[in-house]
């Protein structure tokens, strides 16, 4: 009986022995094989219908002829991360392109250069030009349309890579000297996007500086409270009639001063501010946090709205409206506009804000209204200028905005910084060479507020309704046991 229980343990011992060093055999030439894989960097086989993770040979064309130094930094991503992945494709075709998922602890000049934290994750792309940071969620957009999620990781990486190889930069100059926002002040925020999407941004004073400078890609004008002087005036109309781009942004003011120079300037494209109103909304989901007077207003299409438009839209802060010459005028004038923000139809325009009800009364004028619009004006027949006009000011400032617990800038609410963006990268030619918007196939879903009630009562007052039915229920059986 002992020699056989002896043979038994041996044979146990024998076999755990045996299974223990086939395990650590596995467990090795698993280790050793990824080791392999990790050094050959083979690229991964991409199996998702939209090709999420292959970068397009659209983009591996428009990259291959960059002849500069390109550096890619991953901040706060893994070095196996689909994102990685990608840009390893861009270098594989391009020697130029050099990829490096940041050691924070190692790269310590980055972490000084672009001020980063532990927490922080971004994509730096820099070259001896400039450098565009992207954030995570630069990198994926909602279509609120089909409350689905699209990729756009490949898009916004090839369009960095080649705005950063741009032979020449724009330059954009913030008319100061008339009490209105600047940069210094109100603008950080729109400041630093605007750099970050790789444009000089300079402050001009007509005072200072008697003439606009021939580098001058798009004078921004914002919401002066009073006039140009005559010397102004004159210059910006001969810019005007050079073919130069005007971004001119505007809030009611309420004011009874006769602004007859900047009218002078409007009245070459035709328009006029509405300095004295405000655009409120009776529309629940036509507003922001219940406010009547921070409207989410009506889209058109152009080719700096088109995302926008089914991407959350916009946030507009007392905003006022453009009124337009008659169309003969226009025509004499050679200008043609197209409209592409607008308060909607449940909308009105209210001068008296020392009315308390937030529902229309009869002094108010029923919309919709004009809040911004493209004016192209033919200012010879080989040179046009346009005035992209906004009747709105405060919703791309730093203003803060209290939601909830939170206090956020206007500019950062909805899409604000995207349109302004985009309006100057439409009008220096630097709009994104490709566009390429991958189905993620995760689907998102955005309630209104009458939907958040009804979803609240199901989830929670239907479970509360069971319980008490099913307590009474008991209650009765009970008694009659």
């Amino acid at each position: 009986m002992k020699k056989f229980i002896k043979n038994i343990k041996n044979k146990v011992l024998f076999n755990t022995i045996q299974t223990i060093i086939l395990f650590a055999i596995i467990v090795l030439a698993y280790i050793g094989i990824n080791m392999w894989v990790n050094k050959m960097n083979f690229t991964d086989i991409d199996v998702t219908k939209e090709q999420i993770y292959t970068v397009s040979e659209e983009s591996l064309q428009k990259i291959s002829g960059i002849n500069e130094e390109v550096r890619i930094y991953f901040f706060g991503y893994l070095e196996d991360s689909s994102v990685v992945d990608l840009a390893k494709q861009y270098e594989k075709r391009n020697n130029n392109i050099k990829v490096e998922v940041v050691d924070l602890e190692k790269r310590q000049d980055l972490v000084s250069k672009y001020q980063v934290e532990s927490t922080d994750v971004a994509i730096v792309v820099e070259s001896d030009k400039g450098e565009k940071i992207l954030s995570e969620n630069d990198l994926y957009s909602y279509d609120y349309t089909s409350y689905e999620q699209i990729d756009l990781t490949e898009q916004k990486l090839t369009n960095a890579i080649l705005l950063v190889t741009k032979e020449k930069q724009p330059t954009l100059y913030f008319l100061e000297g008339h009490s209105e926002y600047n940069l210094k002040s109100h603008l950080n925020y729109l400041n630093a996007y605007l750099v970050n999407d790789v444009n000089k941004v300079e402050s001009l004073n007509l005072l200072i500086t008697p003439e606009i400078p021939e580098d001058c890609s798009i004078l921004i004008i914002n919401s002066p409270q009073k006039d140009f002087t005559d010397l102004e005036t004159q210059e910006i109309l001969n810019y005007i009639n050079n073919g130069g781009d005007i971004i001119w942004l505007n809030d009611s003011s309420f004011s009874s001063e006769e602004l007859k120079n900047i009218n002078r300037i409007l009245d070459e494209y035709g328009i006029s501010f509405d300095n004295n109103g405000v655009n409120f909304e009776e529309d629940q989901n036509k507003m922001l946090m219940q406010t009547p007077n921070y409207i989410i207003p009506d889209i058109s299409y152009t080719d700096f709205t088109e995302e926008i438009m089914t991407d959350g839209g916009l946030a507009l802060l007392n905003s006022g409206k453009i009124n337009f010459k008659n169309d003969d005028e226009l025509e004499r004038l050679g200008i043609d506009v197209q409209n592409f923000i607008s308060s909607s139809e449940t909308s009105f325009y209210r001068r008296n804000l020392n009315q308390t009800s937030y529902n229309k009364t009869e002094e108010d004028q029923s919309g919709p209204n004009v809040i911004a619009s493209m004016l192209t004006k033919s200012v010879s027949e080989d040179k046009q200028s346009k005035l992209i006009a906004f009747a709105n000011n405060i919703f791309i400032t730093d203003y803060m905005v209290n939601i909830g617990n939170q206090s956020i800038p206007a500019i950062s609410l909805l899409n604000n910084k995207d349109i302004v963006l985009n309006v100057v990268a439409y009008l220096t030619d630097n709009q994104d060479e490709i566009t390429i918007r991958k189905e993620t196939g995760v689907v998102t879903y955005t309630a209104t507020q009458m939907q958040d009630n009804i979803i609240k009562c199901i989830i929670f007052g239907f479970p509360i309704i069971i319980i008490i039915v099913g307590i009474i229920v008991w209650q009765k059986r009970r008694r009659k046991k």
